[in-house]
Parts: structure tokens; sequence; C-alpha cells
């Protein structure tokens, strides 16, 4: 069964990460070759990466925020955290739930984390360097200011890089403002960003941060999948649910059994999802599937550019009176 639901947005192995690499070119590949061997810096002799033509800027709808926490998450348990992931030939912004210590201020945990933290999903990274603290307000007029020490600074980042790791930033700061409900839903938020609590620093080298920041909706991932998460436990019956910006090819999943570590080419459950709105239009998709219990992994793409979906490794159990248990 495939569901399509009303217009809302959001939001580990190394051989599917090699796969991705070699769809997306020498540039791609030497990115995240740095990432793997070099920590969490990105050289700047790397070529500005840039949005592709299929997802720019012009053709895409900037639909209201919404945090969609996975079904499993208890209220004040996990905080949104952004994170950057090769898409094809560029890189582009993902979002995971992380666990939170509720330690009062929940968008310096969630920006610390995104600086310090690990992906749950391998194909994702954080060019940041750990910062050992990070304080965050908010004004009556949705304008959120972060004090970030400057060591989280310390990568070398060229451009493109330095703008998609600011904008990391910003997305990870509203979206924790809005899952703590500090602020609307729909209601655009700024952020003002400190650096050793002074204004007007200028990020790895290249982005301002003089003046207040907002989202750039060119950079969030054309498909991510929202729920289930990276190596989640899920029962037989399964539901999975993500977001996605819609293009004419159409939006396909697969369950792939993995076999050996690797998943099989042989998806055993597998659909397609079609959009009604024009192209660009970004909507939230969800279909169920019931998978015997295993290891499988889960992809949603479009029809001839899989190197520009998503995927998720995930475990299969039955429950206790399950025909397979």
């Amino acid at each position: 069964m495939v569901t399509l639901l009303p217009g809302r947005a959001s939001s580990p192995d190394a051989a599917r990460r090699s796969r991705r690499l070699v769809r997306a070119g020498a540039g791609a590949a030497l990115l995240v070759a740095m990432l793997a061997t070099g920590g969490c810096g990105v050289v700047a002799e790397y070529p500005t990466t840039t949005m592709p033509t299929a997802f720019s800027a012009e053709s895409r709808s900037l639909a209201p925020m919404t945090i969609s926490p996975p079904a499993e998450a208890g209220s004040g348990t996990l905080m949104p955290v952004y994170w950057l992931g090769l898409n094809d030939t560029t890189v582009s912004l993902y979002r995971e739930f992380l666990q939170s210590d509720n330690t009062g201020d929940p968008i310096g945990e969630a920006v610390r984390a995104m600086t310090a933290g690990k992906p749950l999903d391998q194909d994702y990274f954080t060019p940041w360097q750990p910062a050992d603290k990070v304080t965050a307000s908010i004004s009556s007029k949705n304008v959120i200011t972060v004090d970030i020490p400057s060591k989280a600074f310390k990568g070398s980042l060229d451009a493109g890089m330095a703008h998609r790791a600011v904008q990391q930033l910003v997305y990870t700061a509203t979206a924790a403002a809005v899952n703590a409900g500090l602020t609307t839903v729909g209601q655009e938020s700024t952020v003002v960003v400190l650096v050793d609590g002074k204004a007007g620093y200028r990020a790895f080298g290249h982005e301002s941060l003089e003046e207040p920041l907002r989202r750039d909706p060119s950079l969030v991932a054309p498909i991510w999948i929202i729920d289930p998460q990276e190596s989640q436990v899920r029962p037989t019956s399964l539901t999975v649910t993500g977001t996605a910006a819609s293009q004419p090819e159409g939006l396909y999943w697969r369950a792939e059994p993995v076999v050996d570590g690797r998943p099989s080419s042989d998806a055993v459950a597998s659909g397609r999802v079609d959009f009604h709105e024009g192209p660009g239009s970004t909507r939230e998709f969800t279909f169920s599937t019931t998978l015997a219990p295993g290891t499988y992994s889960l992809k949603v793409y479009y029809k001839g550019h899989e190197a520009a979906g998503d995927s998720k490794r995930i475990t299969v159990t039955a429950a206790p009176g399950d025909p397979e248990s």
C-alpha cells in the first residue's frame, strides 16, 4: 500500500557508500575519501560543490517546516540534528533524530551534537570540529542567537562546503527550536551566530555571519527517509515515511535483503509513489509492507537517479505470536 499525504517538508556500510562514490564522479569521491581519512575537515582544494540542475532552487517550493520524529520516539527524548550527505554529484542536507540529554538548552544541545556527534547513517558526515559548549537563546520575534566557539570552525573548507556547513547549523538550530515548542511551525525563524561571544565572524574564511541567517531551501536533499532511522529494529509489519520533491520520473522504493554484509540486488518488496503535483513540490510519502525477519536495505529513489535517493539499513524481527516467530 502506498499513500500520499498533504504537502509537508521536514526533514551503514562501506559497500553502500562506495557505490555512491562511483555514481557521483571523481570530485565527490575525493570529498568523501578525504572525510574518511582525515576526520571531519575538508581540504580547501576540493572544487566548489553545486546543486544538481534537476533539483535547483528555482524548481522547488519552500513548504512550511514540519518536525516529524520517528514513530517510536517519546516526548522530549529525541532532538533533530542535520548532517551533510553525498547526493548524486553534490552535497545536501539530511536530518536525523538523536537521543537528547535534556540539558535545558535544546537548541544549544542540538548544535553541539551537530559538531561533536556521530550520524546514525554512515553516509552522512559533518565538516565541523567538536565544540565544547554551545549556548542559545530565542527572542519573541523568533530570532535565535547561537554562541559557538571559534575552534568549531578549524576545518578547511571551500566556499561551497562552507555555505553548506553554515546552513547545517541554521537548519539544526531552527528545527531544534520547533521540536522544543519554542517557535511556531510554519513561522520562519532567523539565526544570529556569535563566535566566542562576538558578531561579524567569517565562517571557514568564506561565509559572513554579520547578518541574521535564514534557511536555504535549495540545499535540502530531494529525498530522505524519516522513519525508520538507520540501524533501527522494526516488526515484520513495516511502515516507512519520508519526504521527497516531486519529479516526472516518479518515486520508487525497494526492500533488499542484506546478504554477507551487502544489500542483494533482488528486492523482496518494491513499489512506486506517483506525485500528482508539478515538479518541485515537496511531499511527504508513506508506504507499508510486510517483511520476513532479517536485515534489509530500504531504498527510496527516482527512476534512473538512484544516486539521488536515500537508504536505511534496518533489522526486522517477528513479534511474539507472529507466524515467523
